[in-house]
């Protein structure tokens, strides 16, 4: 019975793809760039007080879920990293870079955006320090990101962290983490001017992510460059989650929903974002797919953002199709960065210092416990390039 009622179902699933792509198509206008809504979605949260204020997470009682807030060490032994930004950083770069000199001033920071670090694991929590090390004198304000806050609690124990520890505890899904961590800094009182998540294990070419336009979306150039990507009316699965949950079938439901949005409801954002996405794969039936380990988002499409993630939770959509998604119908093609990047496999992530390339704006994966406790090599490059350059 299943067999036979297999056809059905996937002929319904096409043509309400195929009477999407005929309304989009149907439009005089070939791109519609996103403009603000009738009510924007952080005007709305603002005006009636609903917006994510920054608390201080108890010590004692457990994190709750989609709060950004502080966890600070109540410890007197962690008196050794209190201070100032400049002497914790300078303190950790003594401590992981015996016998170098003093780390030189930079020459810009970006007081303005919100840097948002995703844990894969609960276990790499024990990087704090690298990436306090590596990101903090640039941004000023970080967000951890991730599961298991009393994991986080052990580790910054452990490693005597006396700094404030900015943190928002996500979903339990890996696959979904990256966009829902966005989604709750994007909810905050704050004036941040843009948001930018990376992974744990991501190194960014700072002089190359000052020179970018912070106005625009930004996302690595892979999907773009290598143009990988899954069909709608493709059943041999290429790439290996696009049959799983959160693959086709839930990218078949976000797009029918934009779809039933623009039809029912005259859903304006819902009708833009369908043509510039259907504008962009040049009115095809193809998703693409890429390993999300940086994305920025300025605020001023916090409004799209907020509408498209809501769809992508319902749906349970794997953030390797919904951001490349995603970026597809923001806005005209011209109007999305695409920023150079790499991504290492196999035995290159054990030299991963070799492929930094002067040109990236950003590597993955660059494990820095790994290459800080047990590769002389990537220790050299970190103390000695990374962290000196200008």
């Amino acid at each position: 019975m299943a067999y036979r009622a297999l056809p059905t179902v996937l002929l319904v699933l096409c043509a309400a793809t195929l009477l999407t792509m005929l309304y989009v198509s149907q439009s005089r206008d070939a791109v519609i760039l996103v403009q603000p809504g009738p009510v924007d979605v952080q005007d709305e949260l603002r005006s009636t007080n609903q917006c994510l204020t920054l608390v201080t997470h108890s010590w004692k009682d457990s994190v709750p879920y989609g709060l950004p807030g502080l966890l600070i060490n109540p410890s007197n032994g962690s008196d050794v990293l209190r201070g100032s930004t400049t002497d914790i950083v300078n303190r950790i770069y003594n401590n992981m870079c015996p016998g170098h000199q003093t780390l030189p001033n930079v020459q810009f920071t970006f007081p303005d955006i919100l840097l948002i670090v995703d844990f894969n694991h609960p276990a790499h929590y024990n990087i704090i320090s690298y990436l306090e090390l590596l990101y903090r004198r640039y941004f000023p304000n970080i967000l951890y990101c991730g599961l298991e806050p009393e994991t986080l609690k052990k580790q910054i124990v452990a490693e005597k962290l006396g700094f404030p520890i900015y943190y928002l505890h996500a979903l339990k899904d890996n696959w979904q983490t990256k966009y829902e961590c966005i989604q709750h800094a994007m909810k905050m009182c704050d004036s941040f001017t843009g948001y930018l998540l990376i992974g744990d294990d991501t190194l960014i070419n700072m002089t190359n992510f000052e020179r970018t336009p912070k106005t625009k979306a930004m996302v690595g150039d892979e999907f773009v460059r290598t143009r990988e990507q899954m069909n709608t009316t493709q059943f041999k699965y290429s790439w290996e989650w696009w049959g799983a949950e959160g693959g086709r079938s839930a990218m078949l439901g976000v797009l029918n929903e934009l779809a039933f949005k623009v039809n029912r409801n005259n859903d304006h954002l819902a009708q833009e974002f369908l043509r510039n996405y259907y504008s962009f794969v040049n009115h095809s039936t193809i998703f693409h797919f890429m390993a999300i380990d940086f994305l920025y988002v300025p605020k001023r499409l916090s409004s799209i953002f907020l509408y498209m993630t809501s769809l992508f939770l319902k749906y349970k959509t794997n953030v390797e199709v919904a951001i490349p998604f995603f970026v597809c119908g923001l806005e005209h093609p011209e109007d999305v960065h695409f920023v150079k990047m790499i991504s290492l496999w196999a035995k290159d992530r054990d030299n991963s210092q070799t492929r930094f390339d002067k040109d990236l704006v950003y590597l993955h994966p660059f494990k820095y416990y790994a290459h800080f406790k047990n590769a002389p090599q990537g220790k050299d490059f970190m103390c000695q390039n990374y962290l000196r350059s200008k």
